[in-house]
């Protein structure tokens, strides 16, 4: 029987439905998690999914933002509670002119896109709840990331039941702070980081390493292993290609030593008492995903991550 289970789940832009395909069928099949980690835009799914709220009309309920034409129309004007075009940012710029090429190319290109728009009563009340974060009447343990881009540090946050859980890991308490730096896209610019800190997907999109005294890992991960469709042929789907590697590395980093230790175990090459196999299992998605979907939710990602999961999760043990 298995007695330990985690979840990790891993944020990737609009495939955020990918995790919450996984977390409604954990529910629909009772499987409670000892704990959860979350990065990037599953810190807002997992939050949800402890509150109770139903995860497939919150992201793709909405037919109007699917496809091509509706993510571009995102892209251009934002997304309604979540972020808006740095229009008024751009044009205070000018309002001192630049005195070299660096501070020209800043002016007429600058980093911020995007201005970040959900409110601090809403950030606060994610971070309340995942400090308090239950299931069935059983504490579960909550721990996401965040980046330090000037350190080239990541830094882990979590609630009381995970500092209990991973009594060795470094984890700060979760603050409304802490998740508006988790939430910190790279497109909102680096002027103003919540203390200093940015979304930690671009460091770790899945956190997982510190995962191994759990018997069972379910790695929640929007991308497939491999490429797939058709290869790159123009500049967006080089841009599409080159996100994906980054963020199959960061994920191959991750599990390699979890790998590892099992292959060895599995050969009796490593006999030391103090290691011991963790069982991963691997939930991935087997849609492509091109430029534009990074901009918006596709109801097809959810519905092949809850049936994925289903399959998953039954044949799960525990108790």
């Amino acid at each position: 029987m298995v007695k330990n289970i985690a979840f990790a789940l891993a944020g990737l832009a609009g495939f955020n439905a990918h995790g919450a395909g996984f977390l409604t069928a954990a529910s629909h099949l009772h499987v409670t998690p000892d704990l959860v980690t979350a990065s990037s835009g599953q810190i807002i799914v997992l939050a949800e999914w402890l509150r109770g709220t139903d995860l497939k009309n919150l992201l793709v309920g909405q037919s109007s933002r699917t496809g091509k034409f509706s993510a571009l129309k995102v892209a251009l004007t934002g997304l309604p509670g979540v972020f808006m075009p740095a229009t008024v940012e751009y044009w205070r710029r000018w309002q001192s002119l630049p005195n070299s090429p660096e501070t020209l190319s800043a002016h007429l290109l600058p980093a911020q896109v995007y201005v970040p728009t959900r409110s601090k009563a809403y950030v606060s009340g994610i971070a309340s709840i995942l400090n308090a974060a239950t299931l069935g009447g059983s504490s579960v343990g909550v721990v996401f990331n965040a980046y330090d881009p000037v350190r080239g540090e990541g830094i882990l946050f979590g609630n009381r039941t995970a500092m209990q859980l991973l009594p060795n890991v470094n984890l700060l308490p979760i603050t409304q702070k802490a998740v508006e730096a988790a939430l910190w896209l790279s497109l909102y610019g680096f002027e103003n980081l919540p203390n200093g800190l940015m979304d930690g997907a671009y460091h770790r999109p899945c956190v997982i390493a510190e995962l191994h005294r759990f018997d069972r890992i379910f790695a929640v991960r929007p991308l497939a292993h491999g490429w797939h469709g058709e290869k790159p042929a123009s500049w967006f789907d080089v841009q599409d290609w080159q996100c994906e590697m980054w963020f199959t590395v960061g994920y191959d980093a991750e599990v390699a030593d979890i790998k590892r230790i099992n292959r060895l175990i599995e050969c009796g090459a490593l006999t030391d008492a103090r290691y011991r196999k963790v069982d991963l299992r691997e939930v991935l998605t087997k849609h492509p995903c091109g430029y534009f979907n990074y901009f918006s939710e596709r109801p097809e990602v959810f519905q092949a991550a809850y049936d994925e999961a289903m399959k998953k999760l039954q044949e799960h043990d525990g108790p």
